[in-house]
């Protein structure tokens, strides 16, 4: 981070790790989750790759570029009515080959439910569905390699703090760092209450015992997946204008905005180092104008 203070608070002892720098197609988080998948569809000879979104989604964006890249047939199944699915992400997605197949809203929240998703496997066969989002042990297996990289890259941090959507990427930088190590996650959904829940299921599935302490605050959802209060509104455009760092609404303005509170209030400073880690999805900027960023 840069000395200069943003919004007169410093962030002396924190730094990022900017898995959005990684140079491919699906910079961030999203391409170690889906590795896990690919890996598994390339051991079942399976060639079409079926995930559910939002028309924002960074999971369907990165689907589709790794798809591409790889040689795999992406079908992406995306919230809402099929002439509202024209934003700027689907359209790299439909550039990169993915067929776009819009569900309605009682479509969509039936994502979960086994039975739809064996009748979306039979409609497509052969296929792999994916969940949402990359969710699951296997997305769990592919962010494990995080803890590689911060173990390389963290210059001794201890404390990490990522932010949180469905946990899959939390519960594999848990997994993969012993406990030495401390992980904070950020929750970017209002009301997530299970999330705890959720990650300690993966850590299980994981086998994980020997693993980092970890813990989960629920301050910061800004008013919930994806919306954005003032505070974070001034918070990301005051940091982006010091740091030249570009973050996104969704999950590591959040992040960050929680480190800044913490650092005014005293908690970080002079105690230890801190690693924050840089998830990505920047491609989602697009779909906010304050941000300035143009499709």
């Amino acid at each position: 981070m840069r000395p200069e203070p943003v919004s007169g608070v410093s962030l002396e002892g924190i730094s990022l790790l900017r898995l959005d720098q990684s140079a491919d197609l699906a910079p961030g988080n999203k391409r170690y989750k889906l590795e896990g998948y690919l890996t598994q569809a390339r051991h079942q000879g399976v060639k079409r790759l079926l995930s559910f979104g939002g028309a924002w989604s960074n999971h369907l964006h990165a689907l589709a570029a790794l798809g591409a890249d790889q040689g795999f047939e992406t079908v992406g199944l995306v919230r809402g009515e099929a002439h509202e699915l024209n934003s700027p992400t689907l359209r790299d997605a439909r550039e990169w080959g993915m067929r776009i197949v819009a569900l309605d809203r009682t479509q969509f929240r039936l994502r979960n439910d086994l039975l739809f998703q064996q009748q979306l496997v039979t409609q497509y066969s052969p296929c792999l569905l994916i969940p949402e989002g990359g969710a699951g042990a296997a997305g769990v297996r592919g962010c494990v390699a995080i803890a590689d990289t911060i173990r390389r890259h963290g210059r001794g941090a201890r404390h990490i703090v990522v932010p949180v959507g469905t946990g899959t990427t939390m519960a594999g930088v848990v997994a993969g760092l012993d406990d030495t190590f401390e992980v904070l996650g950020i929750a970017c959904m209002k009301g997530a209450l299970d999330l705890e829940d959720r990650v300690a299921a993966l850590l299980d599935v994981m086998g994980a015992r020997d693993h980092a302490r970890w813990r989960i605050d629920h301050r910061y959802h800004c008013g919930g997946f994806a919306r954005v209060n003032p505070s974070l509104r001034a918070f990301m455009l005051d940091f982006e204008a010091v740091q030249g760092v570009p973050l996104d609404p969704v999950y590591t303005g959040k992040m960050m905005l929680a480190l800044h509170a913490a650092c005014k209030d005293g908690e970080h400073r002079g105690r230890f180092t801190t690693l924050a880690i840089h998830t990505g999805g920047l491609q989602g900027r697009r779909g906010y104008e304050w941000l300035g960023c143009r499709d």
